[in-house]
């Protein structure tokens, strides 16, 4: 997820961005939400759960 965020591709010595490559996709929780004590309780499979959010910032729509 996080290359995806990243968009430049270039090394990091280059001055100026010359791939033009831009995010796809914005992080919007840096660090994984994971579930409460009471969801532990009631699902115990749910204690290894982590869910990470990214909001999709360009999109190509592929007509058939």
């Amino acid at each position: 997820m996080q290359a995806l965020a990243r968009g430049c591709t270039c090394p990091p010595d280059f001055p100026v961005c010359v791939c033009g490559n831009k995010p796809k996709v914005r992080i919007v929780s840096r660090k994984p939400i994971l579930p409460g004590q009471d969801e532990i309780m009631d699902n115990p499979r749910a204690r290894s759960a982590k869910l990470r959010i990214a909001e999709r910032t360009e999109f190509e729509w592929k007509e058939d």
